[in-house]
């Protein structure tokens, strides 16, 4: 899960969801992407690391110039989780260790306004 959170994190940037746009088109070095976004190449070094930590990308030596790629088996574990979110209508057996009452009276006594309903309700 954690591997998930950071990816996410990674993902929450508006510059790094570009760079992944332009290396699902195509590989391309730092400078590339410096140019296509007109931003910095320190600025894209500084959003390439964070993406590589997280997985998203990989850099291959080319020359004298790095050039990235998406890892598509990262990203494809992504899919996977919200596909996962999206098919886990048993809550109570969710497989990301969140245990959620099947009855919101067990965590709400209130309940007065149904704060909390399954989803499809």
């Amino acid at each position: 899960m954690e591997q998930i959170v950071q990816i996410f994190k990674a993902l929450g940037d508006e510059t790094r969801l570009k760079i992944l746009i332009i290396l699902s088109r195509r590989r391309i070095c730092a400078k590339g992407i410096a140019k296509h976004l007109d931003i910095s190449e320190a600025a894209v070094s500084q959003h390439i690391k964070v993406l590589k930590e997280a997985g998203i990308i990989v850099g291959e030596k080319v020359g004298y110039y790095v050039h990235y790629d998406l890892q598509e088996p990262m990203l494809l574990e992504i899919v996977k989780f919200i596909e996962q979110m999206n098919n886990d209508y048993t809550m109570s057996n969710c497989k990301f260790g969140i245990h959620m009452p099947d009855e919101c009276r067990a965590s709400c006594k209130a309940n007065k306004n149904k704060c909390c309903q399954r989803n499809g309700n």
